[in-house]
């Protein structure tokens, strides 16, 4: 069996949402399925954010699991990249922050991550970003080696910092 990328339309709401709510989880935070729900409807319906999902298919060849199609596509959802748009001032352009990349526990070990990373890649291609930006926990070696393995480099000419305004649910984490 193999993974097709696509992505999420409203339809996918229930599927995202609960890959979402595992995804802050992981990140320490309570499970919070209707928010979840909220969330992720909020981000398709206001096209605040591209999200492509992974969905197992029967027929889906090695050379195509990592294509981006316009099929509907009727498999399990393995897994998702979530993008949000933003711009780069300097090459006034705009760029895409990979805020969360997650692969359900039953579908790891698959490449599907890196599937969804390229899949990333050839959107941002696509749509003229001049680059992807993430941020990782310091402690979550595997995503790194996964992220340099894609090409993806650590910034070693600027610092990364934060302002925290209000503090929601005992928020810990960013992108994985």
């Amino acid at each position: 069996m193999g993974y097709r990328i696509r992505r999420a339309e409203l339809g996918d709401v229930n599927g995202v949402s609960q890959l979402f709510n595992e995804y802050r989880m992981f990140y320490e935070q309570r499970a919070d399925l209707d928010g979840a729900r909220q969330y992720i409807k909020e981000r398709m319906e206001r096209n605040e954010a591209v999200i492509l999902i992974a969905v197992s298919q029967e027929d889906a060849e090695k050379r195509e699991e990592y294509i981006i199609t316009d099929k509907p596509l009727s498999g399990e959802m393995g897994g998702f990249v979530q993008l949000y748009p933003s711009f780069s001032s300097v090459s006034m352009r705009p760029i895409w922050i990979l805020n969360d990349l997650y692969v359900h526990t039953d579908h790891r070990r698959r490449g599907i991550a890196r599937k969804l990373l390229q899949a990333a890649r050839q959107w941002g291609d696509e749509s003229g970003v001049v680059r992807i930006v993430l941020s990782t926990a310091i402690s979550n070696k595997n995503a790194q080696a996964l992220y340099e393995s894609e090409g993806y480099t650590l910034d070693t000419k600027f610092m990364y910092y934060e302002l925290h305004i209000q503090e929601s649910h005992g928020e810990s984490g960013s992108s994985g």
